[in-house]
């Protein structure tokens, strides 16, 4: 309460103060601009009432009739009368009663501004030789100047106004308005002083003259420096007063032109009003308000500790019975303290049990994607083991040599699908970042494809259950599409065997082919059960499965991701009891010629080379020299990569094939010592890891790298690369 008191009192000193600074300045400007225009107007009025004077002096008849004459004696006699009642004859200047005006000199000017002097000289006429010089630069501004005009000159070197004279300067004219010369009239600049009643407010005035100040009340210095500040002040554009500190004390100083048309010299009316009583009136109110502060500040001290010593009684009260509740306030932080360690141990319990619920969710997650897994290998090896079965047990059937060849192809063909469920096994767990676009490729055939590797399976079935089955591809289109021949043909496959599943009673499955709208359109429509709308909108959802344990839930999402993939569409049509209809639509592509020319071009344009193949695997060995001795080059092995070394120094080769997982000494270490013993030869990687190994990069001394298993077209096309780039 005291701070508060503190605060509202000092707060209230510091605007009062402020208010009367305000006040102060306000009734000073006050005083001081009527005194100041008191004065200025007693001057102005003085300077009329001398240019009145000399004007009417100018039209004088015999003044007029000498100039005209020029008549220089009889000019100056004729002047002496003239200017009798401020000059007499003798030269000697007395004061003009009426007006208070007097004058110190008198000339006159020819034509063309030459000074006109009578034969007896100027001194005469109240003009000192030493001041003739002055005069006679006045020559030259005589033409510019109008009617009449003031000018302003030093006769001596000093700072007292006695020694300025104001010049004035009236031209004569005939009655025609004819120029016939020019009267200057001096007048001392001693009268320039404050009256009795400025005087007594301290007013004080000077005058300021091609960078002099001339005062008679003030000291050298003092006049040097309001000199040097007129300077500055004068040359701003606003000539706002301002103030000073002198020896006589601060000076608020105002100025302004002695006469605001005139031509030459310019001369400052310069009025100086003291603040030293402001300053000290403006003190002994500041003491006021601080005694009146401090005096209120005081009481309210006082009235703090009263009220304060009132308000304690009841807080005593407070503090005494919160001493009686420490005990129990104590026993309620120990309670809180165990029921948090409490609910700290459970919440570590509740960590590790959600660490094991996750765990487990993971292994279901493993043991359903491996499912899955087994589901797409029993798929690709169901032709592979119906074709084999087929060709074994039916001696018949090898006599027939294009049904022969077409088992083969189909295993194959199933051997490859094989391989690229491996492949999509190897990007789960390490993406594939390949920017290779996709081959161009004949969806019908394709289509045709799925049914020949799916009748294996849909046949047994329909033996086993004792229902019929009708598997039919209608064609009645041929297009052609970017993609991957292995994936699409899974895509077909699972839709197939889903339907079958979906056929408990047996039914007909039609696989379509057209062209629509830019889009290659293939429908796979069965008669069976058919799906609920709940079930329709979450089929492709992953592990979401209507078939319990015999299902995994990834079929139908590996097929919508595989068509996404190629920049595809699925739509799934159902009815429940009347079946499905997935409807796949993918982009159209060019056609790039027959795929068995292109693999002929590739085969009779590569030169026989020197291969030299290394790989711990013998059935590795067998395939790939076989591989490469049927395209007519010659070929020689290594089991490891010591005695790949020692056949590289002893013989030249072309090319180097070597397999990357192999002991004692790997593939990269094999190829690092190859580039050492022949830097250009090409080198050729075989991995069964995904992008170049599980350290996930290709190693820098290798050229190519081929994933396993690996086909005779794409180690032709690898070598035609390589021989091509060389």
């Amino acid at each position: 309460m005291m701070m508060v008191v503190f605060v509202v009192t000092a707060g209230t000193c510091y605007l009062a103060e402020q208010n009367r600074r305000s006040n102060q300045q306000r009734l000073l400007d006050a005083s001081f601009s009527n005194h100041v225009r008191s004065f200025l107007a007693l001057e102005q009025n003085r300077s009329r009432a001398v240019k009145a004077r000399c004007w009417a002096l100018a039209q004088a008849v015999r003044l007029r009739a000498a100039l005209e004459e020029r008549d220089t004696e009889d000019l100056y006699e004729n002047a002496r009368t003239e200017l009798g009642e401020i000059l007499d004859r003798s030269g000697r200047v007395k004061g003009d009663e009426a007006s208070g005006v007097r004058a110190s000199f008198f000339c006159f000017f020819d034509v063309k501004g030459a000074l006109l002097a009578p034969d007896g000289g100027l001194p005469g006429l109240g003009i000192d030789r030493s001041f003739t010089a002055d005069l006679q630069t006045l020559q030259h501004a005589l033409p510019a100047i109008a009617d009449q005009s003031v000018c302003y000159f030093a006769i001596a070197r000093s700072t007292r106004p006695r020694d300025l004279r104001e010049v004035v300067l009236t031209h004569i004219r005939d009655w025609n308005g004819k120029n016939l010369g020019t009267l200057a009239v001096g007048f001392p600049m001693d009268k320039l002083q404050p009256s009795g009643e400025e005087r007594q407010s301290g007013l004080q005035s000077g005058i300021w003259l091609a960078r002099r100040f001339y005062s008679e009340a003030l000291s050298l210095n003092d006049c040097r420096l309001i000199a040097n500040r007129l300077v500055a002040a004068i040359n701003r554009p606003s000539r706002a007063p301002f103030s000073m500190d002198l020896t006589t004390g601060p000076q608020l100083i105002f100025f302004q032109p002695l006469d605001a048309e005139m031509k030459l010299t310019p001369a400052y009316q310069v009025c100086l009003y003291p603040l030293a009583g402001s300053i000290r009136e403006g003190r002994v109110l500041r003491w006021k308000i601080i005694g009146s502060g401090f005096a209120v500040l005081l009481a309210g001290f006082g009235a703090s500790l009263f009220f304060a010593h009132k308000l304690s009684k009841p807080v005593d009260k407070i503090v005494a019975g919160s001493k009686e509740n420490l005990t129990l306030r104590v026993q309620a932080e120990e309670n809180l303290r165990e029921k948090n360690e409490e609910l700290k141990k459970a919440l570590e319990e509740l960590k590790a049990t959600q660490q094991q619920v996750i765990q487990q969710e993971r292994l279901s997650a493993v043991g359903q994607m491996a499912s899955g897994i087994a589901h797409d290998f029993n798929n690709t090896l169901t032709p592979i083991l119906g074709f084999t079965e087929l060709l074994l047990e039916n001696d018949g059937l090898l006599d027939d040599h294009d049904e022969t060849r077409r088992c083969l192809e189909m295993l194959r063909t199933s051997a490859n699908d094989a391989a690229s469920v491996v492949a999509r096994l190897r990007e789960f767990y390490r993406p594939a970042v390949t920017d290779e676009p996709f081959p161009v490729v004949h969806l019908a055939k394709i289509v045709q494809q799925a049914v020949s590797l799916t009748e294996p399976k849909w046949r047994a079935q329909s033996q086993g259950r004792g229902v019929t089955f009708e598997v039919k591809a209608e064609i009645a289109a041929k297009p052609f599409v970017a993609g991957e021949e292995a994936a699409l043909r899974e895509v077909l496959t699972n839709l197939i065997f889903n339907a079958v599943d979906a056929m408990p009673k047996g039914g007909s499955i039609s696989l379509t082919s057209t062209i629509e709208q830019g889009w290659a359109v293939i429908r796979v429509a069965d008669t069976g059960t058919g799906m609920s709308e709940t079930v329709r909108q979450r089929c492709l959802e992953p592990f979401f499965s209507t078939k319990g344990e015999n299902g995994t839930g990834l079929g139908l999402s590996m097929v919508h991701g595989i068509i996404e993939r190629h920049h595809g569409r699925l739509e799934i049509q159902s009815v429940e009891g009347q079946g499905t209809t997935f409807i796949i639509r993918l982009p159209l592509a060019e056609e790039t010629g027959n795929p068995s020319e292109r693999k002929e071009a590739e085969r009779t344009t590569a030169d026989s080379i020197s291969v030299l193949i290394v790989d711990d695997e013998a059935p590795v060995l067998d395939v790939l020299s076989r591989y490469l001795r049927c395209d007519g080059h010659a070929v020689a092995t290594a089991a490891s990569g010591r005695e790949a070394l020692e056949k590289f120094r002893r013989n030249s080769f072309d090319l180097v094939v070597l397999d990357r997982a192999m002991p004692e000494m790997s593939g990269d270490q094999t190829a690092e010592h190859i580039r050492k013993v022949k830097p250009n030869v090409p080198i050729v990687m075989l991995t069964g890891f995904s992008a170049g190994g599980p350290n996930g990069a290709k190693p820098e001394v290798i050229d190519e790298i081929l994933y396993k298993p690996v086909t005779l077209d794409a180690l032709r096309g690898t070598i035609g690369r390589l021989l091509h780039a060389a």
